[in-house]
């Protein structure tokens, strides 16, 4: 059996064997490796909060950005919402000439453009 403290011994190897979740996402994150994240979970004040927003920007063509949800990766845009489809739960996002639809559920975040 071999020491583990030799020099013949992988020490780094040893001492990353047992690492927490949260230092592995954070390492991940430092190397570029984008991993699949969960849907977001959006409260109901957060959305009241989102609807006055849209509200606002609508009646005065404010820019926003948008922080989105989409086959596991989060996507973010930067621009003005045109038209709410309520029935379908689509936002509808005009990016230079061409729609985008977001899905009112995968929404994670809305704010100003700054």
């Amino acid at each position: 059996m071999v020491n583990k403290l030799t020099a013949e011994s992988n020490l780094r190897w040893e001492s990353m064997r047992m690492i927490l979740p949260e230092y592995r996402e954070k390492w991940l994150d430092v190397l570029g490796i984008k991993r699949k994240r969960m849907k977001p979970s959006v409260d109901e004040q957060q959305w009241q909060e989102f609807e006055w927003l849209l509200k606002e920007a609508m009646t005065t063509d404010l820019e926003l950005t948008f922080t989105f949800w989409k086959n596991g990766y989060f996507l973010e845009t930067s621009d003005r919402c045109t038209w709410i489809n309520s029935s379908q739960g689509l936002l509808h996002i005009e990016k230079n000439d061409e729609v985008i639809f977001i899905i009112a559920e995968h929404i994670a975040d809305i704010r100003r453009s700054e």
